[in-house]
């Protein structure tokens, strides 16, 4: 069996504080109410022949959030999760996999907003400003050995791309508004602009937000991209790329040279990068799979956790590794 420390060591957002009973009733309360509907939108022909789920879909996603908080094998999670929930709650490792592998990523996208959504309505009143921006997550990572002579030690074979939305309050608070995952290459404009379009069709999210700054590097200095933010009613204090030689012309970049010249704000863009970096320090920037589907789940799962950590508030929320038989969940 894997040894596992009683009392586990904590850095950045805390993800091992985290209370699993307080997620599973969070998981469940989301598929009653969106993820049902969710799946019933992406599979709506998908036939009900052959055997009935053992194990509900709140379960799963409580064993990723677990797997990924405590950055555990697929084997060592089995382990740790019979201890917290009880071994008849609870599938083998082998069915987790195969149904973590069912499980669309646009499901944990939703899940992300759902979260994000009740944050906002209790915070929205605070809202300071946004702030955009991209990062990578390594998966099926290749390491050669240790000692070579003139060459690199470590050669990534590819990651999942990520763009987010974060939110920052008056209070110095911040959570996740929403993500997008893609491909390695995928273009974080492209990205940016689906989120953006996801905004304009959430009415609540849309006037709570309306007149807020938004914040951009030189990555999102797309016309188009631009003109979707002032569409959505915000202002977009984007970095635009100017040269010597080449000077700007639009109106739209000018108006962003402006806004730039006219306020400090965009000082503060650098924040996102806080929150990449307790998020890696945290949980992880490495995904332990060759998959690049379950690369993303887990990558997705760990801003949940990030946003379930300001959710929950994880410094009141202590949890151990032992559990009297007598407090384990009943789930069947």
């Amino acid at each position: 069996m894997p040894k596992l420390r009683k009392k586990p060591i904590l850095s950045g957002m805390k993800a091992k504080r985290l209370n699993f009973h307080k997620v599973l009733n969070l998981s469940k309360t989301y598929m009653n109410r969106r993820g049902q509907a969710v799946l019933v939108y992406l599979y709506p022909f998908k036939t009900k022949r052959g055997r009935p789920k053992k194990y509900p879909d709140e379960i799963i996603l409580t064993l990723l959030f677990l797997q990924v908080a405590w950055n555990l094998s697929f084997r060592d999670l089995e382990y740790l999760a019979v201890q917290i929930f009880g071994r008849e709650n609870i599938p083998d490792f082998s069915t987790y996999y195969y149904r973590l592998k069912q499980l669309p990523s646009i499901l944990l996208v939703d899940f992300l907003n759902f979260v994000s959504r009740r944050l906002l309505g209790k915070y929205h009143k605070e809202l300071r400003f946004l702030i955009i921006d991209g990062t990578g997550f390594k998966y099926n990572e290749i390491y050669p050995l240790k000692i070579l002579r003139g060459k690199e030690i470590k050669e990534v074979k590819s990651h999942v791309k990520v763009v987010v939305l974060s939110v920052h309050l008056k209070d110095g608070k911040r959570f996740i508004l929403t993500a997008l995952p893609g491909e390695s290459y995928a273009s974080e404009v492209k990205l940016g602009e689906k989120i953006v379009r996801w905004l304009n069709e959430r009415g609540f999210i849309w006037r709570a937000l309306k007149g807020k700054p938004f914040l951009g590097d030189k990555a999102y200095d797309s016309i188009k991209f631009i003109e979707l933010v002032l569409l959505v009613g915000l202002k977009p204090y984007i970095k635009v790329r100017e040269t010597l030689r080449k000077g700007i012309k639009s109106e739209i970049r000018l108006k962003c040279k402006e806004l730039l010249e006219s306020d400090e704000i965009y000082r503060f863009r650098g924040l996102i990068e806080s929150i990449f970096g307790e998020v890696k320090q945290d949980v992880g920037s490495y995904e332990k799979t060759k998959s690049f589907h379950i690369a993303q789940l887990f990558v997705l799962a760990k801003f949940i956790l990030f946003n379930m950590g300001v959710l929950f508030f994880v410094w009141m929320i202590f949890q151990t590794l032992s559990y009297p038989k007598k407090e384990r969940l009943e789930m069947i």
